[in-house]
């Protein structure tokens, strides 16, 4: 019994997380505002699994408040999701979010450069809990591969709260991975006809 667990956990380890943690990468009330500046994004460091970022943009009287940021998707990994979380509260009818392959946002906000998006979409409260990243795509299909990238949000009415949930997940390597639970299954049998005699 106590070779099956260690058997099934091997494998578990080697073929995949069994869950995604869920960390809470940057929140604004407690790291301080994003980046105003899509030139100059604040760096933020994903990991495998849940990544969220809290904060607010929307214009409270003093300026359109923006936000941007860049991360690394590491090689071996793509980022597969993009959620809406529950926090966010739309101001107007729609916030927006773009995303850009590199370590800037080079689009102007009155659209100069939108060429070089990878992709954008507008999100409302109704939205909240679904995937944004298929609604974004625009010059990519599916998941992006390993590769810096930049996010751009905005709302330009009133103060509105977001909250995103990038998932990081490992690319699948069926074939190294089957042969390793073969291996390790032909182990058990041996380890069991051995154990027998």
């Amino acid at each position: 019994m106590a070779f099956k667990l260690k058997f099934l956990a091997m494998a578990a380890a080697c073929c995949g997380s069994i869950g995604a943690h869920a960390s809470v990468l940057w929140n604004e009330a407690d790291n301080g505002d994003l980046a105003n500046d899509g030139l100059s994004p604040t760096t933020l460091l994903v990991s495998s699994g849940s990544n969220r970022i809290v904060g607010s943009t929307g214009n409270s009287g003093s300026g359109v408040d923006r936000d941007y940021f860049s991360f690394t998707v590491p090689t071996g990994f793509v980022l597969d999701a993009i959620r809406l979380l529950d926090n966010t509260s739309v101001s107007g009818g729609s916030s927006f979010i773009a995303i850009q392959a590199g370590p800037q946002l080079t689009v102007s906000t009155t659209g100069a450069g939108v060429e070089n998006l990878l992709g954008f979409t507008h999100y409302g409260n109704d939205l909240i809990g679904t995937d944004l990243l298929p609604t974004m795509a625009i010059k990519f299909a599916g998941a992006l591969p390993s590769g810096v990238y930049s996010i751009w949000v905005q709302e330009t009415g009133g103060p509105a709260s977001y909250g995103l949930d990038l998932n990081i997940s490992a690319v699948p390597e069926p074939a190294g991975c089957a042969m390793l639970l073969a291996g390790l299954g032909l182990l058990g049998l041996a380890r069991r006809s051995g154990t027998r005699t």
